[in-house]
């Protein structure tokens, strides 16, 4: 296995209110993360009832003790009738253990919300509108692109009370407060009419400069399915003239999350889904894909040698499990993309089958 970064545990906090990690195998508190009322604007519609998994209950079949004489019935003795109901019990004890669970299919987004001291006097987009109003925009696309999960970047203190306020109940966030205010800042919001927290962690990705900055890594419950997944987010560190050369942070960044990957699926068995900012375009892939059992859902390829995604490729990603299927993949710069941020809206379907994602017995 490969070395991994140190990971921490951390609190959720919504609204400035701490709550205690989530881990529901074991018996810490349960968390339940900053909600307020619901708002229509922000309402998913109705889940397709197909997607929902339906299992009718199977009747135990008595097994009958052994007789010692054979009585015949209908043709059949009493021990070829055992023989046949236990057949029959067998394979409903296969049947049971095998039968397939509904396919989850949900919507997941990377979306660099471009943070608020970039549109604040002096900075390099002080043209646009706050961060704060631009938050309200993205909380409008994640309704009009009906998102399921977010990982958001550059999300800074006020612009997370703007989305929880416009939000509200109809999305939890994680670390949010919890690490601190560069913990927001890559944050990770799901919509808890879809999803249920299970566990929540951080891992420290060095930054600009090489300091380290928690990021976090999910592991959310389809409420329709039971279906398990991991969804970490990251924001890996830019070269540019302001900040200098950071590309050997950025490689060490990715090698911690390409760790980070191998570590939860050998742990937890559950597919991984990654998203953000990674500053990197083909060697990103490349790493990625290369390194840990991942797929990117704009396409591209990895088998004996790395084929990327075509152009135009943008620095934002979604990676997923490579058993997982990846549709609808949209990178929105609509004109409302355009006054919310500096960065497209990265958006596409996920479907798991077979048994991805779903729980073992213990």
């Amino acid at each position: 296995m490969l070395a991994y970064a140190c990971v921490t545990t951390v609190a959720v906090v919504g609204l400035g209110i701490a709550f205690h990690p989530v881990d529901q195998t074991a018996d810490d508190a349960r968390l339940t993360a900053a909600r307020v009322a619901e708002p229509r604007g922000l309402q998913r519609p109705a889940t397709d009832p197909s997607m929902a998994s339906t299992v009718l209950p199977v009747p135990d079949i008595p097994v009958p003790q052994d007789v010692a004489r054979e009585v015949t019935i209908k043709g059949l003795t009493k021990k070829q009738l055992l023989q046949i109901a236990r057949r029959k019990a067998e394979a409903v004890a296969e049947a049971r253990e095998a039968r397939e669970v509904a396919s989850a299919e949900f919507v997941i987004s990377s979306f660099n919300v471009l943070g608020s001291s970039h549109t604040a006097g002096g900075g390099k987009n002080a043209r646009m509108a706050s961060g704060a109003a631009r938050v309200r925009n993205a909380a409008v696309l994640l309704n009009q692109h009906g998102v399921d999960v977010v990982g958001f970047q550059e999300l800074q203190g006020d612009q997370y009370r703007s989305f929880l306020g416009v939000a509200g109940g109809a999305f939890d966030v994680y670390p949010g407060l919890a690490a601190g205010p560069l913990g927001i800042e890559n944050s990770i919001a799901w919509r808890t009419s879809e999803w249920t927290l299970q566990h929540a962690e951080t891992v420290q990705i060095p930054y600009f400069d090489g300091r380290l900055r928690p990021m976090p890594a999910v592991l959310l419950k389809h409420n329709a399915t039971g279906r398990m997944i991991w969804v970490a987010n990251f924001h890996n560190p830019a070269t540019n003239p302001k900040r200098g050369n950071n590309d050997g942070h950025r490689a060490r960044a990715t090698a911690i999350e390409v760790a980070l990957v191998n570590r939860l699926v050998a742990e937890s068995g559950y597919p991984v889904f990654i998203t953000g900012d990674m500053n990197d375009r083909e060697i990103y892939f490349c790493k990625m894909t290369g390194g840990a059992p991942m797929i990117a859902a704009n396409g591209g390829s990895n088998d004996g040698g790395c084929n990327p995604p075509p152009y135009p490729m943008p620095v934002d990603w979604i990676f997923g499990h490579e058993m997982v299927t990846f549709s609808n993949y949209i990178r929105d710069e609509g004109p409302l993309v355009r006054r919310t941020t500096d960065h497209p809206m990265i958006v596409a379907t996920a479907t798991l089958d077979g048994q991805d994602g779903v729980p073992t017995a213990p």
